[in-house]
């Protein structure tokens, strides 16, 4: 049976808040690096204050690249919610920031309140009409520990 690849810290605490266009990466126990980037930063999210909105890609490389491709139609997991834990712990590092016009997002992003089972945008607001092709991602803030146990789930 392999082993279990995992994300381990990258020893490089950030006190910084995370602006939106921030490209980070994370390491793998397996040697390889994976990315994310920041695609809504400090914003207001039903009662959740100052969250990030990122992006997880399914893309990994041997090396650090730090002008690797990234594609919204190319998300590990869904946008996430998120807090700064992940910086604040050494598992996420930024190693560029994107200008607007650069940065590859969607227009809308949509999130399932479990307990209600109703979808909101990132403004809070109701949906019932969503765009094709738009992931879903869940209603609650993620935490690092939640956030690096999701990608361990799906790269194992």
């Amino acid at each position: 049976m392999a082993e279990k690849i995992t994300v381990i810290p990258v020893n490089k605490k950030h006190k910084e808040w995370p602006k939106e266009g921030d490209v980070f990466y994370f390491s793998l126990s397996d040697g390889r690096f994976g990315y994310g980037m920041v695609s809504l930063g400090k914003i207001d999210v039903g009662p959740f204050k100052n969250a990030i909105l990122i992006y997880i890609y399914n893309n990994f490389t041997p090396l650090l690249d730090e002008n690797t491709s990234l594609n919204k139609h190319n998300l590990l997991l869904p946008p996430i919610i998120t807090d700064t834990s992940c910086w604040k712990k050494g598992y996420f590092a930024k190693i560029r920031n994107l200008e607007k016009n650069e940065m590859d997002t969607y227009p809308h992003h949509y999130f399932k309140n479990p307990i209600r089972n109703k979808i909101y945008d990132h403004n809070g607001d109701s949906i019932t009409t969503l765009i094709d092709k738009i992931p879903v991602g869940r209603e609650s803030i993620q935490f690092h520990s939640n956030i690096i146990s999701s990608i361990e789930s799906i790269i194992n």
